[in-house]
């Protein structure tokens, strides 16, 4: 390849870059080559795919809005230099708390007794009074002993996860469970089972069930990809015959299911002792920032000082922290925001229903229309987003190649008009690819007629 350090046999776009059509993301990352690079080869060779992805319009990363999460947002995109009004099926705000007139409040009141920043560390002097009844707020509602909050979700999970495993130990991990579970056990031995897959749970324990000291079965409670709910029954029967601790991941269900939106637990009518880590996110229904782990005080005790993520980061912003603790409070006393919500995921069902497309067995909130086509995706994104419908493609490698597809979220403020109007422009998109990528093989086709 001309002006590469090496030979690679990537295929060069019209632009004379690696061709972003025909390469993803994770072929340019995951090519053997470049371990043998310097760091600045690497990033050439990177750079050459990501601005043909930039010269081809495939990106939407670059865009930013002008206000807050809402069911509309105003919206400006680099690429055409100008700013629109976006209906918002791409929020993972549920129960829109972040708009919350007394969840702002009380961040505001946070903000101004606290500052900006708490300057230090949780283990060193950066607890709060805030984050403490923060932390008993949560460890209350799903009735644990004790609760930590951590600066992020994402951080909460490798946290926990990195902070428990050890040589002799095994994570046996749902394989569709969240990324930042994944990262938690690099370096860390664990076994994969087949999603939501009770006797490949089962096939995966029995194999591992005299190998390891300790073994944790690691689910989430719903899945962020799938919108599908863990079956927490079975689960919690399999760890208990196999000797396994059951730790779920509550992101996406806490605020979401359950008679009292609380969550699996609560969706399953379980007790608390049916799992053994309980761990969540302050980002999605609840509207705020940071995540949590609850459990036993044995187990708090030890993440608090053996978690490294959470011993050498900077406490979480109180503002947020502030939020939170509203958020979580109005959630527990207010069931109207979640009934809204459920009926417009429902209204949009009913909708998804009448027509010929795959979204798995979404079961919640969050609607996965599975198209299969990685161009695809990219594509009908784009088309939506220029009639105004602010969605989030999922390429490969976020999921399979098979499993490539437009996510759509519905909030409980989404109105019936909203979801009518995504879900045309949804059908429209998709006909107006297949239409042109069917022309443009039609034309293609004459062309070589012609040729001959």
């Amino acid at each position: 390849m001309k002006n590469f350090p090496v030979n690679f046999d990537f295929e060069l776009s019209r632009f004379n870059k690696i061709n972003a059509k025909k390469y993803t993301l994770f072929d340019v990352l995951a090519d053997p080559k470049l371990d043998s690079l310097s760091i600045p080869d690497r990033l050439q060779i990177f750079n050459s795919w990501h601005e043909d992805l930039e010269l081809n319009q495939m990106t939407n990363f670059h865009r930013y809005a002008f206000d807050g999460c809402g069911t509309e947002r105003s919206v400006f995109d680099p690429a055409t230099n100008k700013t629109s009004r976006m209906v918002n099926f791409a929020s993972n705000d549920y129960l829109n708390m972040s708009q919350h007139p007394s969840v702002i409040n009380a961040s505001i009141v946070a903000l101004q007794r606290y500052g900006a920043g708490a300057g230090s560390a949780c283990n060193a002097s950066g607890q709060t009074k805030i984050k403490t009844d923060l932390e008993k707020e949560i460890a209350d509602t799903f009735g644990y002993e004790k609760s930590l909050v951590y600066p992020t979700g994402f951080m909460t999970n490798t946290g926990v996860l990195s902070a428990l495993l050890r040589s002799n130990d095994i994570a046996v991990v749902d394989m569709f469970a969240h990324a930042s579970i994944m990262d938690g056990l690099e370096s860390r031995n664990k076994m994969l089972f087949k999603h939501n897959d009770m006797r490949s749970l089962e096939t995966v324990l029995r194999r591992v069930n005299t190998q390891y000291t300790n073994k944790i079965v690691v689910v989430d409670g719903v899945y962020s990809m799938d919108g599908d709910i863990a079956n927490l029954p079975e689960i919690s029967d399999l760890c208990k015959k196999y000797g396994a601790l059951l730790m779920v991941d509550e992101a996406h269900a806490f605020g979401v299911i359950g008679e009292e939106g609380l969550g699996i637990l609560d969706h399953f009518n379980m007790p608390s002792s049916k799992i053994d880590i309980l761990v969540g996110t302050l980002s999605k229904a609840v509207g705020s920032s940071g995540g949590f782990v609850t459990g036993k005080k044995e187990l708090i005790n030890y993440l608090k000082l053996a978690s490294r993520p959470y011993f050498f980061t900077t406490a979480p912003f109180m503002a947020a922290n502030a939020a939170a603790l509203e958020s979580i409070r109005i959630i527990r006393e207010d069931k109207k925001r979640r009934n809204d919500l459920w009926k417009n995921v429902n209204y949009f069902r009913s909708k998804l229903n009448d027509t010929n497309l795959n979204t798995g067995k979404a079961e919640t909130a969050i609607f996965p229309i599975i198209l299969g086509d990685h161009n695809m995706v990219i594509d009908v994104t784009k088309i939506m987003g220029n009639k105004g419908i602010l969605v989030n493609g999922i390429p490969y490698p976020a999921v399979s190649r098979k499993q490539t597809r437009i996510r759509m979220t519905v909030t409980s403020g989404t109105t019936f008009d909203q979801i009518e109007r995504g879900y045309a422009e949804l059908q429209n998109a998709i006909y107006k690819y297949k239409y042109s990528e069917e022309k443009f093989k039609i034309n293609h086709y004459e062309e070589l007629l012609k040729a001959i």
